[in-house]
C-alpha cells in the first residue's frame, strides 16, 4: 500500500474524531447556555443545510484551484476557525448567534473537505488494496465516532466545554501536519484533475456522470434508499421502539445503542479479514450484506424479547460493513479518479437531502401508526437496496461481455 495512505488515514480518522467533539460541545453548550432546544436542533440544521449548498459549489472551487492546494488551503481554513472559535469560547457565551456564523462557516469547510478527501482514497490506493483501505477507514471511523460519542459527554462534565473545545482545536493542527505530509508524498500524481470549460459545465459534470454512467446511477439509488432507511436509527426513534416495543426504560436505550457500536467494530474487523473475498466479488457483497441487513431490521422491529434485540443489533454490524465497504468500493471504481470528486459532492447532496427529509417523514410514521412499522420499513428499504444489486452486477455482466467482443 502506498506509504501516503498511511497518514491519509490517521488524518480521516482524527477528522472523525474533531467532528463528534465540537458537536456535542457546541449542542451542549448552546443548550445548557439557552435551555432551548429549539436553538440546540438549529446546530445540526445549520451543519446539514451548509454541507448541502457546499457540495453544490465544490465542482466549482475544484474547476478553479489546484488540488494540492485546495487539500492544505482548506484544512488549514478550518483549523484557523476552530482555534479561534476556542480562543472565544468563554466571550461566545452571549453571542449565541456569532457562534451559529463560525459553526455555518465550519460545516461549509467540510461540505467542501468531504469530496476532496474521498478521492484521494482511490488515488492512493490500487487493485485488491482499495477494499482493504476501504475496511480500514471505516472501522477506525466508526470505532473514534462510537467511543467519542460515549466520551465526549463525559469529558465536558468533568472538564468543561471550553477545555474540551481546546482538544478538538489542537487535533486540527495535527491533521493539517498529517495533510502537509500527503501534500509532499503525492505531489507527483495530484494534478489529474479534468479541468471544465465553463461554471456551468462544472456544476453538471458529476450529475451528468451519476445519470450516465448506468453503474454509478444504480449504486447512487442504492445509497439514496439506505440514507432514507439509515435515519431508523437516530436516537428518539430507538428511544420510543425501546420503551413502546420492548417494554424496558431509557437504561435499555444505552445497552442497545451499545450493541450496535460493538456489532459495528466487530463489523470492521470482519471486513478487513474478508477483504480479498470482497474485492473479487464486490456486487455479490454489496448484496448479501443488504439482504441480511434487511431481515435483521426486519426481524428486530417484530421483535420484543429485549436479549434478542441486543444479539440483533451485534449481527447487523458485520452485514452493515461488509455491503458500506463493497459499495464504497464499487462506486470508487466506476469513475475516473480525475473526475471524482465532482462526483462525491453529487453524491453528498443527494444522501444529505436524503436523511434530512427521511428523519422527518420516520419521525411522523413514528408518531401516528406505531415505532414498529418504522423499523419493518426500514428493512423493506434495505431489500429493495439488495434487489438493486443483482441488476447492478446484469450490469457489470452487460459491460464484460461488450469489453470482450470488443477486445475480440
Amino acid at each position: 500500500m502506498n506509504i501516503a495512505f498511511y497518514p491519509y488515514w490517521a488524518a480521516k480518522t482524527l477528522l472523525s474524531l474533531i467532528n463528534v467533539i465540537y458537536i456535542m460541545v457546541i449542542t451542549t453548550f448552546i443548550y445548557g447556555q439557552t435551555g432551548s432546544v429549539l436553538y440546540a436542533a438549529l446546530f445540526p440544521f445549520i451543519q446539514m443545510t451548509s454541507r448541502i449548498v457546499a457540495g453544490l459549489t465544490a465542482p466549482l472551487l475544484v474547476n478553479r484551484f489546484v488540488f494540492s492546494r485546495l487539500i492544505i488551503s482548506i484544512p488549514l481554513t478550518k483549523t484557523l476557525l476552530i482555534t479561534g472559535i476556542a480562543i472565544a469560547f468563554t466571550d461566545l457565551t452571549a453571542h449565541i448567534p456569532l457562534l451559529l456564523v463560525g459553526v455555518t462557516i465550519l460545516s461549509f469547510m467540510d461540505g467542501w473537505e468531504s469530496p476532496l478527501l474521498n478521492t484521494l482514497t482511490p488515488r492512493l490506493v490500487q487493485g485488491e488494496d482499495l477494499v482493504k483501505a476501504n475496511s480500514l477507514l471505516s472501522f477506525s471511523n466508526q470505532t473514534v465516532t462510537i467511543i467519542g460519542y460515549a466520551m465526549t459527554g463525559f469529558i465536558v462534565m468533568h472538564w468543561g466545554a471550553s477545555q474540551t473545545f481546546w482538544a478538538a482545536a489542537t487535533l486540527s493542527w495535527v491533521v493539517l501536519l498529517l495533510m502537509s505530509m500527503i501534500s509532499s508524498l503525492t505531489r507527483d500524481n495530484q494534478e489529474l484533475m479534468e479541468k471544465s470549460a465553463s461554471k456551468r459545465d462544472a456544476l453538471r459534470e458529476g450529475w451528468i456522470m451519476l445519470w450516465k454512467n448506468r453503474s454509478l446511477r444504480l449504486i447512487t439509488f442504492m445509497d439514496l434508499v439506505e440514507g432514507l432507511a439509515g435515519s431508523i436509527w437516530i436516537g428518539a426513534i430507538t428511544l420510543a421502539f425501546v420503551k413502546e416495543a420492548l417494554g424496558q426504560e431509557e437504561g435499555w436505550w444505552g445497552l442497545i445503542n451499545s450493541s450496535y457500536a460493538a456489532g459495528t467494530i466487530l463489523g470492521g474487523v470482519v471486513a478487513i479479514v474478508l477483504a480479498t473475498r470482497i474485492q473479487r466479488h464486490l456486487i455479490s457483497s454489496m448484496a448479501i450484506g443488504s439482504l441480511v441487513f434487511s431481515l435483521l431490521t426486519v426481524i428486530y422491529g417484530l421483535n420484543s424479547l429485549p436479549w434478542l434485540a441486543l444479539v440483533l443489533c451485534v449481527l447487523m454490524g458485520p452485514a452493515y460493513q461488509i455491503r458500506d465497504v463493497a459499495q464504497q468500493t464499487a462506486f470508487q471504481s466506476s469513475v475516473p479518479v480525475e473526475s471524482l470528486s465532482k462526483v462525491y459532492a453529487a453524491h453528498q447532496i443527494i444522501l444529505s437531502t436524503a436523511m434530512s427529509i427521511s428523519t422527518v417523514i420516520f419521525g411522523l410514521i413514528a408518531d401516528q401508526l406505531g415505532v414498529r412499522l418504522v423499523y419493518v420499513i426500514g428493512g423493506a428499504l434495505f431489500m429493495v437496496s439488495a434487489l438493486c444489486s443483482f441488476s447492478l452486477n446484469r450490469v457489470k455482466r452487460s459491460k464484460d461481455t461488450t469489453t470482450h467482443s470488443h477486445n475480440s
